[in-house]
């Protein structure tokens, strides 16, 4: 595979690109996308509800209730506070302090309906696992 199995992967998408070939020289390939978030909220009493998001592009994956919802909302970095904002069809709202390593997230969809909010009072212990 390229990159090969084990290989450190950057914030953002790689495609992995993978082939096989048998003792009969016939061969076969397939591709699939691994996606990096390097922001992760998980709130303190579920840790079935997370946040992930990429601080660069704004792409994030709220876990909320058993469902999953992407998307790509903008952020915003005003010296440790960051910011992550979606109000397209539902309203993803979010909040990153670095320098206290606390977060807070909510999700509303349909917009005015919240569906889920995180606390997450220390990031630094978020397992980052979106179920």
């Amino acid at each position: 595979c390229v990159p090969p199995s084990g290989s450190c992967m950057p914030t953002g998408s790689t495609t992995v690109t993978c082939t096989a070939t048998d003792a009969a020289g016939n061969t076969a390939s397939c591709s699939f996308s691994v996606t990096v978030f390097d922001v992760c909220i998980q709130d303190d009493s579920n840790p079935n509800t997370v946040l992930l998001f990429n601080s660069q592009t704004g792409e994030y994956k709220f876990c909320c209730g058993g469902t999953t919802y992407t998307g790509v909302g903008t952020v915003t970095v005003r010296g440790c506070l960051m910011s992550l904002t979606h109000t397209a069809d539902r309203r993803v709202s979010a909040l990153v302090d670095k320098a206290q390593f606390k977060a807070s997230a909510t999700l509303q969809s349909p917009p005015g309906t919240l569906k889920c909010s995180i606390t997450d009072r220390d990031i630094r212990n978020s397992s980052c696992n979106c179920p």
